[in-house]
């Protein structure tokens, strides 16, 4: 019982082997339109600005992560709307949780002289 020839030699590869080049040229950020880098997210800034205000840091953590994402996606206006709400939210927050902790300062302060003031010396 037979069953055909034997098989050929296995298809030829490209050279160096993989599938090539992406359609969009040598790697890496596409170059057409977008310009080469995408925008700042302020990922780091929105990170530290938790210990600012969270409820204005947790939207520009989340606009900071879109932004290389809808860059890569070749979106890039969207990228640069993004960034710029996460630099917006960031500011934002630090000028908020800035302003709020002196205000507690001074609250302390003003706490602690009425303490003071009212505390009677025989």
């Amino acid at each position: 019982m037979s069953y055909g020839p034997p098989p050929g030699p296995p298809p030829s590869q490209p050279p160096g082997g993989g599938y090539g080049p992406p359609p969009g040229g040598s790697g890496g950020y596409p170059s057409a339109a977008g310009g080469g880098e995408p925008p700042n997210n302020f990922l780091v800034p929105a990170i530290l600005a938790m210990f600012c205000c969270w409820p204005l840091a947790i939207p520009a953590i989340l606009a900071a992560a879109k932004v290389n994402a809808q860059w890569n996606l070749g979106d890039y206006a969207g990228a640069q709307e993004e960034a710029a709400k996460a630099k917006r939210f960031t500011l934002i927050g630090v000028i908020v949780g800035i302003l709020a902790y002196v205000i507690i300062f001074i609250l302390y302060f003003v706490m602690f002289a009425a303490a003071m003031s009212s505390v009677s010396t025989y």
